[in-house]
């Protein structure tokens, strides 16, 4: 999911200068060929394009809306601001409203025009209560008006740092649809998506395949190289891989080791590496008995040996930190609050809890989920804590962990551009996304400075100080860097910086 500060001419300085940690990006050796069709294998069927309907987009569901929808600015792979949608942003004198200037001469899929009402259009559908759409908790927008045909007005809830590149990275909230076509077509659009994007939507196969085709009448004339893109769910991932090795399908989103450690050595196959904000967590629901004790929660935290367990799990390609800011950030706190790995002292608080504590821990039917609860299990009975693995689908995760029904869930914080969004949409007291129930009235103080001030410095230090109060309340565990991999076939080329996770394909193309 930018930065401002009083003046705009250090607005452009500070935006501009968040740069993010550099990716292993293929660059192109000669002029991009254009035809071919480039199949994609993801992790997970799509929870649908209308973003009020699926409720929450995957990093599988975002890699395939990128082919249709598009956001209003864009980020290059070093973290700066470039045009999209939008051909700028300005500011007021204090960050409390965002002027977008419209691209003209944009159209959706289905020719009509695509101007500045579409854009209030599409975020005040996402904003309005009656939508019950939760993740306008990653939005600071107040409401967005178009005072005329190119000219998109964000009102923002207070000064905000964050909206440039909030609103240029791919997620459920910044890929812009039309509501008009939405609304019109109903539940039917969910599964019928229509966008300004590279590529328009042919068929949707479920748990399938999903196939797209070159817009002929894409804005930016010279692309997309490609003539058509298949994006498949293929959620096991040595399958996966094996299907990338055997040529079925020219790039894989991937995240176990053993397949990435392989990759690397086959002359055959590329990998790509981001590291981002963000972080793979355990996310624990206080609310609930026996969790709702900040002893077994300490116990929990000091009992679980993250960082050897992420040596071993990830064979060191994802260094776990004590907070979820992650290099890209540019936050980096001396004194973060961590318990640290300390397991007589996890016994002791278990001890002075005095009754059994048994917890079920919820994790994707996946050899990744399998063997990150395995070790949480066998971890948690050493100091006293019987754990029960109850492996579901990523779909019935999501699910379950939104509405709070879960005990210990697995869950991952995206990466986003700013960390505004993420922090306040998952612990602010008042967010629909808080699903640990973690109410904490400084957290809550350091949260809104975070989103609302101009000064950087303020903001990295609430951060901070924020994020000791989480570690000894531990609301999450931090158990994994947020470094998302892709591998692709060699003649693949193109594909940028994995923001979240997504594999982006606007200008990809295939060399002969």
């Amino acid at each position: 999911m930018g930065m401002i500060s009083r003046r705009f001419g250090l607005v452009a300085a500070l935006v501009a200068g968040l740069a993010a940690v550099p990716a292993l990006a293929q660059a192109p050796a000669s002029a991009p060929v254009k035809g071919g069709t480039l199949t994609i294998g993801v992790e997970s069927d799509f929870e649908g394009f209308d973003p009020v309907r699926a409720g929450v987009y995957s990093n599988s569901t975002v890699t395939a809306a990128s082919l249709f929808y598009e956001t209003l600015m864009r980020l290059d792979d070093k973290g700066n601001l470039l045009p999209g949608l939008a051909l700028a942003m300005t500011p007021n004198e204090d960050g409390s409203v965002w002027a977008a200037k419209i691209r003209p001469g944009v159209k959706w899929h289905d020719g009509t025009p695509f101007n500045a009402q579409a854009v209030a259009d599409h975020f005040n559908r996402l904003l309005d209560p009656a939508s019950r759409f939760a993740g306008r908790a990653y939005l600071a927008i107040e409401k967005v008006e178009a005072p005329d045909e190119l000219t998109a007005v964000f009102k923002m809830r207070g000064p905000n740092a964050a909206l440039p590149k909030t609103l240029a990275q791919p997620t459920v909230t910044t890929l812009i649809i039309p509501v008009k076509q939405a609304l019109e077509k109903g539940a039917d659009y969910n599964r019928n998506p229509i966008g300004t994007g590279p590529f328009v939507f042919k068929e949707w196969r479920a748990a399938d395949r999903l196939i797209a085709e070159r817009n002929p009448n894409y804005w930016d004339k010279d692309k997309p190289y490609l003539d058509r893109v298949i994006v498949r769910p293929l959620p096991d991932s040595d399958a996966r891989y094996a299907s990338l090795v055997k040529g079925d399908v020219q790039v894989i989103w991937e995240d176990r080791a053993e397949n990435i450690q392989k990759a690397k050595k086959d002359k055959n196959l590329i990998t790509l590496n981001w590291v981002g904000s963000g972080a793979l967590v355990i996310p624990l629901n206080t609310v609930k008995e026996p969790l709702n004790d900040k002893r077994v929660r300490q116990a929990i935290s000091m009992g679980l040996n993250r960082k050897g367990n992420a040596a071993v799990l990830s064979q060191g390609l994802r260094p776990v930190y004590d907070d979820p800011y992650g290099p890209a950030s540019g936050i980096e706190c001396k004194d973060n609050g961590s318990l640290g790995y300390d397991p007589e002292k996890a016994k002791k608080l278990v001890a002075d809890y005095g009754k059994p504590i048994k917890l079920v821990h919820t994790v994707t039917a996946t050899p990744r989920g399998r063997e990150g609860a395995q070790v949480f299990q066998a971890d948690m009975k050493k100091i006293g804590i019987d754990v029960e693995i109850k492996p579901v689908d990523q779909t019935q995760l999501v699910k379950e962990t939104l509405s709070r029904d879960f005990l210990v869930s697995g869950w991952r914080i995206i990466d986003l551009a700013d960390v505004d969004p993420q922090m306040f949409a998952n612990f602010h007291s008042k967010s629909p996304i808080n699903f640990s129930g973690y109410n904490n009235a400084e957290v809550d103080r350091l949260l809104l400075i975070g989103r609302t001030s101009l000064d950087e410095s303020k903001r990295k230090a609430a951060y901070c100080d924020l994020i000791k109060i989480m570690n000894d309340d531990v609301v999450w565990l931090w158990t994994g860097s947020n470094t998302d991999f892709a591998i692709t076939r060699a003649n693949v080329r193109g594909i940028p910086a994995l923001r979240g996770g997504a594999v982006q394909v606007e200008a990809a193309w295939l060399a002969k």
